[in-house]
């Protein structure tokens, strides 16, 4: 079963400079309950470690300080 779902995953290559969107986790206590956003963003992706962790800065320039893991994210098309 694993192999036949394997087959049809595709890769999903992020490059320093694209546009990404991140996962909102956790518990957040919001009052749209179950209607609440689940991406936040766009982010661009300022530096990439070989071990699959990206750097991420917003529009504006803030940097942020924690490393995001490359799975929490995805890309963000304009």
């Amino acid at each position: 079963m694993a192999r036949a779902f394997k087959k049809r995953v595709k890769p999903r290559p992020l490059r320093i400079g694209d546009l990404v969107l991140k996962v909102i986790r956790g518990l957040i206590i919001d009052p749209r309950g179950k209607f609440r956003p689940n991406w936040s963003g766009p982010y661009f992706i300022r530096e990439l470690t070989l071990e699959g962790a990206a750097w991420l800065m917003d529009l504006d320039g803030n940097r942020f300080s924690e490393l995001t893991n490359v799975d929490q994210l995805k890309k963000y098309y304009v």
